[in-house]
């Protein structure tokens, strides 16, 4: 199995918007300040070093285990480039062709949660999702 890590702050892994409808692409791009219902990763963690202070490792097994789902750096490129070559939408295409040297550049992943949020409020999740995100990493 692969190693997926993480950089982020010393006390906890920043949660996701899990209300957030976002694309792979638009995650890669516009993530930067805005938070998605995907947690990137990276298989390098070289390629990250300015994501945050400290490295947190992917504990797989509990993320397939609980339900949730990991997008392979190789999956997430090859749906770039699909994007890339044959989204009907010219914008989709930009953004698709933006995200992929990306996602390259820092052997990126994704963690797609799959919580069952259907009692929690809008408003909340946020913060929900903080404690419920956290438990899947560990320092490395």
């Amino acid at each position: 199995m692969t190693p997926y890590y993480r950089r982020d702050q010393a006390d906890g892994i920043t949660p996701p918007n899990l209300a957030d409808e976002s694309t792979y692409a638009e995650h890669i791009v516009h993530a930067r300040g805005k938070r998605t219902r995907f947690t990137s990763l990276s298989i390098d963690p070289a390629t990250i070093v300015d994501f945050g202070p400290q490295l947190w490792q992917l504990i797989q097994p509990k993320i397939y285990d609980e339900g949730h789902g990991v997008v392979s750096h190789d999956a997430l490129v090859g749906t770039l480039r699909e994007e890339l070559r044959s989204a009907p939408d010219p914008a989709a295409r930009e953004l698709a062709a933006r995200a992929l040297p990306r996602a390259v550049r820092r052997q990126e992943a994704l963690v797609h949660w799959s919580f069952d949020v259907s009692r929690i409020a809008r408003k909340e999740l946020s913060e929900w999702a903080r404690p419920h995100v956290r438990h899947y990493f560990v320092k490395a």
